[in-house]
């Protein structure tokens, strides 16, 4: 049976997931759709720029590229592997 620790665990591991995708599809759509006011690039910009932003001051663009995405996806599977095993 499991503990409500595990139970915890597994949750905030599905809720990195779900800030990863959102991470994807935001950057995706920053590539796709012109107008920065649309809904959705509005919602997932309010969602993972406050994580974004200081990751770009500390990572500066390489040859013109935002790094910064690949930098946070990264931790969030490093954080991710901490808690599932």
């Amino acid at each position: 049976m499991e503990s409500y620790g595990d139970s915890l665990v597994h949750v905030l591991a599905t809720l990195l997931r779900l800030f990863s995708l959102m991470l994807v599809i935001y950057a995706l759509l920053s590539w796709v759709i012109a107008d920065p006011r649309h809904p959705v690039f509005r919602f997932l910009e309010s969602m993972v720029e406050p994580v974004l932003n200081p990751l770009r001051k500390v990572l500066p663009p390489i040859a013109g590229f935002d790094i910064s995405i690949v930098a946070a996806l990264m931790g969030i599977e490093i954080l991710r592997s901490f808690l599932l095993y």
